[in-house]
């Protein structure tokens, strides 16, 4: 889009025709018209020529100035030749915003170009247009926002601006302030640059990836890796490897060759049989290299073998995997350590079998005795085991029954020689057999993998007498412990015994009365844990609702302890109190007794005692705290104040001119008053500490514990103003018709060596000063006055 022409050429021959036209009009006149006199000839002569002049002049400057607007125009359009040809847009804007000069590139990369854009349109209009178009992305969600946001950053350009478009493209915007007052601006689309730039990120993001992976793999290798380029130096080496080789860091092994790093290593001296030889064994380490025959092992100063594998890869890199076998070496020297101590316990084994105190005998797989110990001998004296050597389980048993060694055996002998035969060697279980002379022998039997029946006998004649005696004692203890459980049925009160591992061992019925939840729990065997646990779980103690854990935890610990009386709450308002002490064996015994109506008198008690406490410290009158009250709270909180350095404040106010309402209204109307005084100041507290109370007559107090000077006097302006809005009358207030307060403000930090009464008269001399300045007003306490 070019300029409009300008129609200045034509106006201008207009006007050089016209002055040349009247110039000769008026000579022609002067020369011609004899009318005039001689002076106003040459007048009209002279401007006649004037005209002419001017004329000439006017047409020469016209005839100037066509030629510079043509040169300049010729200008104009190299210059837009020119600009056409740059790949990006180009626009120049006034000092007033408005286009002056772009190319067809500009229009080309402008966003919304579709409407028409005229030289001299503001440059907010260009930004509207492609903001309403819908082309800017950024703009989509809050068009005016964004204008005013760019706008800003076009008035004030710094660096280049990215905009994303429709279409997925991108554009540059780069801005400059002209000296006078115009507005560079320069469009490029960057879409291309922007996605190689985003696929060079997802590229190297992948690269990365691999690399992370190829590490982590590389890593997870239960062998130490080390990878070495083609000039034989060290590329890789995973955390196995260098776990393996503590005296190498990696970080500065990294690009060291081979022959370093073994040099490296003989100066901690690895491997060992390099020792004393380190140069040959260099040699022939380095003349191996990449020509190994096959795997080797290695054994280094810390005790570690290696079993080391290396080779070579096409692109002529060295991959070496290093294995640590020290288990395996380990496990081979501990397998021929054991196969010398097996020797060594198989002499010791056949020496000790012969010392053994139980006998011992061996038959092989025909069921033929081949070994015995003297011991046997000693056990059957009757027999000559010397003789039965090589003979049968079947003949040597039958030899036992003939002999009637066997006392069970006797009158169904084939019978009894039968079962034994059937049993020999395959029992699951002992058997115990009786000998003639009067001893017990057990007897146990085991067939080998071989097929030999080994047979261990054991004299348990001792034995079986303890058994008997035990058997005779349980007897005993079962009847005690009957009588011990008649006894604790009889008691009134809840017992139960917990052994030293705090498992029950007994208890009796009216324990269970007195825990019926818990009662599925309450058998022998329970730990206490497990029968708290039960009960807390199902709502057998309210005060473990909520807090369970917590619960358990303190009950647990009070019941180890043992050391004194636990009062427990139950559903229905019951209460048991729970007394356990140590046994000496470890245990815990422990009697239950039902305290409720106990416990509800001292409840009573108590809430009267609460009750006769709360009317010592309630004023009668006002039902707020009294001068008692107060004085209880000052002192306490004087001293926390003082402790922790907090301020403490007390206002002290009095009912201006009450003996005045009381003499006008009556005792009753007054007591009505102090009524509502009191209940307006109760209501100013916030905080549970924070005391409202009557210090006596007309005179009330605040207390406000952790206040500053400033806060205690923005609650005095409350109370006074919400006074003022209750508009109590009082006809014979000569301060005014209402009710109104006079207070005194004290505010300091309590220090331990004062007393608290300081407080209460710095607020009473505050006091004094507010009446005396006419009352209706509140005064600070000031050291100074």
């Amino acid at each position: 889009m070019s300029p409009r022409p300008a129609a200045a050429p034509l106006a201008s021959r207009l006007v050089s025709a016209l002055c040349g036209g009247a110039g000769l009009a008026l000579g022609t006149t002067a020369v011609l018209d004899a009318a005039p006199g001689g002076m106003a000839r040459v007048v009209m002569g002279g401007a006649g020529a004037a005209l002419l002049l001017m004329a000439c002049l006017y047409l020469r400057q016209v005839q100037r100035l066509a030629r510079a607007r043509d040169a300049a125009e010729r200008a104009r359009g190299q210059l837009l030749a020119t600009l056409d040809i740059l790949p990006d847009g180009l626009a120049i804007y006034d000092a007033q915003d408005r286009l002056v000069l772009c190319n067809a590139r500009y229009r080309e990369v402008v966003p919304g170009t579709t409407v028409p854009m005229e030289y001299g349109i503001a440059f907010e209009e260009v930004l509207r247009r492609a903001a309403d178009s819908g082309e800017i992305l950024d703009a989509q969600d809050d068009i005016p926002a964004w204008l005013a946001s760019r706008m800003a950053r076009h008035r004030s350009p710094d660096a280049p601006e990215v905009q994303a478009v429709r279409g997925g493209r991108w554009m540059q915007v780069t801005e400059k302030l002209l000296a006078g007052g115009g507005v560079v601006v320069l469009r490029a689309d960057i879409t291309e640059a922007v996605l190689k730039e985003r696929a060079l990120t997802e590229a190297l993001k992948q690269a990365e990836l691999a690399e992370r992976r190829l590490r982590e793999a590389v890593n997870a290798m239960p062998a130490g890796l080390d990878i070495y380029d083609e000039h034989d130096r060290l590329v890789l080496c995973n955390d196995v490897m260098a776990s393996l080789r503590p005296h190498l860091p990696v970080e500065t092994s990294l690009g060291k060759t081979y022959e370093e790093l073994l040099r490296e290593g003989l100066k901690h001296g690895i491997p060992e049989e390099a020792l004393g030889q380190e140069e040959l064994w260099l040699a022939h380490e380095m003349a191996l290299r990449g020509h190994r025959p096959g795997p080797e092992v290695r054994h280094y100063p810390n005790g570690v073998w290696m079993h080391m594998h290396e080779s070579r890869t096409p692109s002529g890199m060295t991959v070496v995997v290093r294995l640590d076998i020290t288990d395996l070496i380990a496990q081979r020297q501990k397998l021929e350590e054991a196969r010398q101590e097996s020797q060594r316990i198989r002499q010791l084994l056949e020496r000790a079998v012969e010392a053994l105190p139980v006998s011992i005998e061996i038959f092989d797989e025909q069921d033929r005795l081949v070994l015995y110990n003297q011991q046997l001998s000693r056990m059957y004296p009757h027999m000559n085991y010397a003789e039965h050597l090589g003979k049968t389980f079947a003949d040597i048993l039958r030899y036992s029954v003939d002999r009637g060694l066997i006392p069970s055996a006797q009158g169904r002998e084939e019978a009894w020689i039968a079962e034994r035969l059937s049993e020999h060697g395959s029992r699951t279980s002992t058997l115990v057999q009786r000998l003639a002379d009067g001893r017990w022998i057990n007897i146990y039997e085991t067939r080998t993998p071989e097929n030999y029946v080994v047979a261990v006998r054991l004299d348990i004649t001792d034995l079986i007498e303890q058994r008997q005696a035990l058997e005779a004692a349980q007897t005993a203890a079962q009847q005690a412990q009957q009588l011990l459980q008649d006894a604790v049925e009889s008691l009134p009160e809840g017992f139960a015994l917990f052994d030293a591992d705090d498992r029950l061992v007994v208890c009796n019925a009216q324990y269970r009365r007195l825990y019926p939840i818990s009662a599925p729990m309450i058998v022998p065997g329970s730990t206490f844990e497990q029968i708290a646990r039960y009960g807390a779980e199902r709502g057998q103690y309210p005060d473990a609702i909520g807090n369970e854990e917590a619960w358990l935890a303190q009950r647990i610990a009070d019941h180890r302890a043992a050391q004194h009386a636990v009062l427990q709450r139950l559903p229905e308002g019951r209460w048991v109190q729970a007394d356990e002490r140590r046994t000496p064996q470890g245990g815990i015994a422990g009697v239950r007794t039902d305290v409720t109506q106990l416990v509800r008198k001292e409840q009573e008690l108590a809430t009267a005692n609460a009750q006769l406490a709360l009317l010592s410290t309630t004023d009668g009158v006002t039902g707020i705290g009294n001068r008692r009250r107060f004085d209880e709270r000052l002192a306490t909180e004087w001293q926390r104040c003082g402790r922790h350095q907090t301020p403490l404040s007390v206002i002290l106010i009095d009912i201006d001119h009450f003996k005045l309402y009381n003499d006008h209204y009556g005792h009753l109307a007054g007591d009505e008053c102090l009524r509502h005084v009191a209940q307006l100041l109760q209501g100013m507290t916030r905080r549970a500490d924070e005391v409202a109370a009557r210090y006596g007559g007309e005179e009330f107090v605040l207390l406000l514990p952790d206040v500053p000077q400033e806060d205690a006097i923005a609650m005095a302006q409350r109370c006074m103003a919400r006074l003022r809005e209750a508009a109590l009358a009082h006809a014979r207030s000569p301060t005014a018709p209402v009710i109104t307060l006079s207070m005194g403000i004290a505010s300091m930090v309590p220090r331990t060596d004062g007393g608290s009464d300081t407080l209460v008269q710095a607020a009473d001399a505050a006091l004094y000063r507010a009446k005396s300045a006419g009352r209706n007003r509140f005064e600070v306490f000031d050291p100074a006055h």
